[in-house]
Order: C-alpha cells, then sequence, then structure tokens
C-alpha cells in the first residue's frame, strides 16, 4: 500500500485566509451575535426564574388562606366527637 504526501488546501472565494477588513467585520459580529445571544438568556432566565417566584408565592398565599379558613372552622364548631369500635382482626394478634 502506497500513501501519498500530498497535502490539499481549500481556498476561500477571496483568496487565501480573507482580508483583515474581513477578518475584523467577521469577528466583530461574532461578539455582537455572542454578547446579544448572552443578554437574551440572561432575560429569559430572569423571567423564569420571576414567574416561579410569583407562582411560589401565590401557592403558599393560596395554602396560608386555607390553613385559616380550617383553623377558623374548628374554633367555631369544636372538636369532632364521634363513637367508634376497635375490631381486632385474628392476624393481628400473631
Amino acid at each position: 500500500m502506497r500513501r501519498s504526501s500530498q497535502t490539499y488546501y481549500i481556498q476561500s472565494p477571496a483568496g487565501g485566509a480573507g482580508s483583515l477588513l474581513a477578518r475584523v467585520v467577521a469577528f466583530v459580529v461574532g461578539a455582537t451575535v455572542l454578547a446579544v445571544a448572552i443578554f437574551v438568556g440572561a432575560v429569559v432566565l430572569v423571567a423564569f426564574i420571576g414567574l416561579v417566584l410569583i407562582g411560589g408565592v401565590m401557592f403558599m398565599a393560596r395554602l396560608w388562606w386555607i390553613r385559616r379558613k380550617l383553623e377558623q372552622h374548628a374554633r367555631e364548631h369544636g372538636d369532632l366527637e364521634a363513637e367508634y369500635v376497635v375490631i381486632e382482626d385474628e392476624r393481628r394478634r400473631r
């Protein structure tokens, strides 16, 4: 088997690695896109955290409201009283 030592280079249409102006413009555009992506991601993250916090506060307020109503009802009506009979099961004695 014979190995080839030829190396092939693909040239860009502008020729070579591109002009200095093209590289500077590409860098500026890339940095701008990266900065905008980071900013938008941060805004979305903050909005998500805000929604979760608002939902949590609403859930806790609802629990507080229900607990308050239950305690008020218990104070007004007193303890629950009832009669019951304990039935022992044969399996439980063993």
